[in-house]
């Protein structure tokens, strides 16, 4: 497990389950450590780097996919720019760097997260700014 795994483990196994809105439930595993995030659609499993949907379609995560969503998740509703994904997440210098590699993966883990259906968004672009992980799933 990833440090950064480890790390989303330790914040959020400190929320309470009647703390986290009612679209993105926190569901504790063994030990009490947070494992699942419960979605509209789904489950986003960090521990086995997957997002499981309802109706039974699983989406494995690559390691980078699960890194850069975990740091998304772990900064809810607040834009985090390209630059600041780049640095803490592939951390690489942004400066005088110019890559697409970041908008591709936030496509991936758009359609793994059926994100592309207009119902339930989780992952926003704002324009100008960067990327949102939003904690109640906009329609």
């Amino acid at each position: 497990m990833s440090i950064q795994a480890i790390q989303l483990i330790q914040q959020t196994s400190a929320m309470q389950t009647s703390a986290v809105p009612p679209t993105m439930r926190v569901l504790p595993n063994v030990g009490g450590r947070v494992a699942l995030f419960r979605l509209p659609t789904g489950v986003i499993d960090l521990a086995h780097s997957e997002i499981r949907h309802d109706d039974g379609r699983r989406h494995p995560l690559s390691v980078r996919e699960t890194e850069l969503l975990q740091y998304l998740m772990i900064n809810p509703d607040r834009p985090v720019s390209r630059d600041e994904i780049l640095e803490k997440v592939w951390h690489l210098n942004p400066l005088r760097l110019i890559t697409r590699t970041i908008d591709m993966h936030i496509a991936n883990l758009r359609g793994k997260l059926q994100d592309n259906s207009g119902q339930h968004k989780v992952l926003l672009t704002v324009r100008g700014k960067g990327y949102m992980f939003v904690s109640q799933p906009r329609a």
